[in-house]
């Protein structure tokens, strides 16, 4: 991989977070999702995840981080 890719990965990441952080109505829905999972789990319920292949993989690593 050449360094010119790397970077440009790399800006392309930081261009994501600096529109995260301009957008209040972004951040706003993503504290109100928390919200709710912290209440599902509070409440004894669950998050059922699935997926297929590669999505998979990604359900199993989420469900880890929870």
């Amino acid at each position: 991989m050449s360094l010119n890719k790397i970077q440009n990965h790399f800006s392309k990441s930081i261009e994501v977070k600096k529109a995260f952080l301009e957008s209040k109505d972004l951040q706003l829905k993503i504290e109100k999702i928390v919200e709710v999972l912290v209440e599902t789990f509070r409440s004894g319920n669950k998050l059922m995840l699935c997926g297929n292949g590669g999505s998979a993989a990604d359900a199993q690593h989420i469900a880890a981080e929870f």
